[in-house]
């Protein structure tokens, strides 16, 4: 007992002792966090938003690809962010939009959140895909609804979703065309959105379900490592990275920190550091299973379209009266319906969830739901989110397609057309 308290007391001294090398780094490290948190609010709090509303056309036969193009049209805003010095000094981040399925007192509604200045390009890309919807700016739902939920009168539940299987979602999850069946002409396609919609039209006066796909363009970056994945997986060899004069020069304080720690507590010189060497073989194409193939084309194929980071929010809002758990499990299990279990799937994150357990529960969990409910009302994201592809983008946010029966959308019924060429004009 009195060595090991010797050998911490040791060691203690031994890590105070150098606290001129690493208290710096430290001390930088959450200047340098705080500082990002800062001038990032500072230049996203100058944004100028609005919420538009689509009114999708009633009957569309085609399928969600004329979505994927949208969002492709979509990727054009990149491009906010030019230099370094941009990014860390002035602030600038990569300016972003919401998708937003709202399900409302028995409707079902498409609203988009977006900068002002992207309205024009939002109408171009849906008007060139849909000629017959209808695009018009309301007001933004999320302040329609007591701002300190929970209270006595209302409740909620919510969370994030997430990639299961990796946070950076390379590997991809089941899209709207491995729901197509090409054998069936009358109706050739499951939409995944239809189980979703019968439950927005069943909602209750007072009950609202929010699912809000926050994304921005990605750039391309995210492929090449998506490839550096499938390599990694096939078992080629990937050519080590150079390191650089900093990272050697913190590798070199590193090594030599612990090498003194440990001549100090153990008394005897650190050991040398060999590097091994192994032995792999190029590839192990010919020994994979065919589910191991399966995988590795799916990421390279969704490495090969445009992809945009994206944070995904979900709550269900209701009277505390009316308040029930079916109508979180119900959206929950229409997500599980795009798991590919070989490769990836949405869940919720567990620790942005509106539960608590044990120690002061209620009141932790009252916390989370504030929390969540100001992120819904907010829309931050400048964090790290997950790569998602404009296939599966198109998959989560789409119109209604004719095999939906949802009475309650709000559809165009009436045809539009241009104006007549020799329209006189005053």
């Amino acid at each position: 007992m009195q060595d090991a308290l010797t050998l911490y007391f040791n060691f203690l001294d031994a890590f105070f002792g150098v606290a001129w090398i690493w208290l710096p780094f430290v001390l930088a490290v959450i200047f340098f966090e705080s500082w990002l948190y800062y001038i990032y609010r500072f230049f996203w709090l100058q944004w100028d938003w609005m919420t538009l509303e689509v009114k999708p056309p009633k009957e569309i036969e085609s399928s969600p690809k004329n979505m994927e193009q949208i969002f492709a049209g979509l990727w054009g805003i990149m491009g906010t962010v030019g230099s370094k010095y941009e990014k860390y000094v002035k602030g600038y981040i990569q300016e972003y939009m919401s998708f937003e399925l709202v399900g409302s007192n028995g409707e079902a509604h498409f609203y988009i959140h977006t900068p002002k200045k992207f309205r024009h390009l939002i109408e171009a890309q849906i008007y060139s895909q849909y000629p017959q919807a209808e695009v018009r700016e309301v007001e933004d739902y999320v302040w329609k609804v007591p701002a300190d939920i929970p209270n006595k009168k209302w409740n909620l539940w919510g969370c994030r979703i997430v990639p299961s299987r990796d946070k950076a979602g390379y590997y991809p999850i089941r899209t709207y065309v491995d729901l197509m069946d090409v054998n069936k002409t009358d109706e050739p396609f499951f939409d995944p959105i239809a189980g979703l919609m019968e439950v927005f039209g069943k909602l209750r006066q007072g009950e609202q379900i929010w699912l809000q796909i926050i994304f921005r363009p990605a750039p391309d970056d995210w492929q090449a490592e998506a490839r550096k994945l499938s390599d990694k997986l096939l078992g080629k060899r990937v050519p080590e990275k150079p390191e650089g004069v900093f990272a050697l020069d913190a590798r070199t304080w590193r090594e030599s920190f612990y090498d003194v720690i440990y001549s100090f507590i153990m008394g005897k010189p650190a050991p040398l550091r060999v590097k091994d060497k192994k032995d792999e073989p190029v590839s192990l194409a010919l020994f994979l299973s065919p589910g191991e193939k399966d995988i590795i084309a799916a990421i390279e194929l969704k490495a090969g379209k445009k992809g945009f980071d994206t944070k995904i929010n979900f709550v269900y809002i209701a009277r505390a009266d009316i308040f029930t758990m079916v109508n979180v499990s119900a959206p929950m299990g229409i997500i599980a319906q795009l798991a590919n279990l070989n490769m990836n799937s949405l869940k919720p994150d567990t620790k942005l969830i509106t539960r608590a357990y044990y120690f002061f529960a209620k009141a932790r969990k009252a916390y989370k739901q504030r929390i969540l409910m100001r992120m819904m009302r907010n829309r931050s994201f400048w964090e790290k989110g997950f790569i998602l592809n404009i296939e599966e983008l198109a998959t989560l946010f789409h119109f209604p397609t004719v095999g939906v029966k949802s009475p309650m959308t709000p559809y165009m019924e009436s045809r539009k057309g241009g104006a007549p060429v020799d329209l006189p004009m005053e």
